[in-house]
């Protein structure tokens, strides 16, 4: 079995913090689960589909649709307070300083850059909230589309170059860069936020076997009543790891049906 936790891997220090903690989760729940490397630019939906993959972070918007099938696991609790010691996340909407701008309203006009069609932080979150502003005398917000550019660090780097002047990113990653490399968003402003959806689950290949799943699941949600595991989870900006809830899930591809409705088939 394999696994990369390539999506929370942002920076060097991140990917140190999750190899430390799953490693030590690995060793004592004694599973044989070897990391390797996987990255841009690799599509991480590749990484979705290796049939050997077992805990490892997915998107929750192709994983509510099925694309492909996985197993649950377990869905990470982010420590910084406004979490709310919840399994959930936002996107943020980020803009240079420089720009002046404090509002999503200021940026309309401008350059928007996207992610990934498939992503819910870089795509499906941000279209829903944009969608609001569409109206039948204002079809499109901005004067340029750019995407998909593929990756988080470069859709920070597009809009740090000015390649574009808005994007939305996932906030517990940028909450992880906040911590881990901080320089990384230095002269970087978040102008808005989307609604709290479900964060992206812990899941593992259909061919994973069940009692695997199940012993991983067990352990992972008491790790919090585990002193041995207080750093770790600090490092990893953790607070715990919750069980799945395959209902809250529904959600988001809500979301993509609402900006649909509303005519709002892409980001423009």
């Amino acid at each position: 079995m394999i696994t990369s936790l390539r999506m929370y891997s942002v920076a060097p220090g991140a990917a140190h913090a999750w190899r430390s903690l799953f490693g030590r989760v690995f060793a004592d729940v004694g599973v044989d689960i070897e990391f390797i490397t996987h990255r841009w630019p690799e599509p991480i939906d590749a990484l979705w589909k290796m049939p050997d993959l077992c805990c490892d972070f997915m998107c929750g918007w192709p994983f509510s649709r099925g694309e492909p099938p996985m197993q649950p696991i377990a869905a990470p609790v982010p420590a910084p307070p406004r979490y709310e010691g919840l399994p959930r996340y936002c996107s943020e909407f980020l803009v240079r300083e420089s720009s002046g701008w404090t509002t999503l309203e200021e940026t309309f006009g401008q350059r928007v850059g996207w992610m990934a069609e498939n992503s819910q932080s870089g795509f499906n979150a941000p279209r829903a909230y944009l969608s609001r502003y569409v109206s039948s005398d204002r079809g499109a917000l901005y004067s340029e589309s750019i995407g998909p550019l593929g990756s988080p660090v470069r859709t920070l780097k597009a809009l740090r170059s000015a390649q574009v002047d808005v994007v939305a990113l996932d906030s517990f990653l940028l909450d992880l860069l906040r911590r881990h490399d901080p320089a990384k968003l230095s002269g970087i402003r978040c102008v808005a936020t989307t609604p709290w959806t479900p964060i992206p689950p812990l899941v593992a290949a259909p061919e994973i076997s069940a009692d695997v799943v199940e012993k991983l699941r067990a352990h992972l949600v008491r790790l919090h009543t585990l002193a041995v595991y207080d750093a770790l989870l600090d490092d990893a900006l953790l607070l715990r790891f919750a069980e799945h809830d395959a209902d809250s899930y529904a959600s988001l591809e809500a979301m993509a049906k609402d900006a649909m409705h509303r005519h709002y088939e892409t980001i423009r």
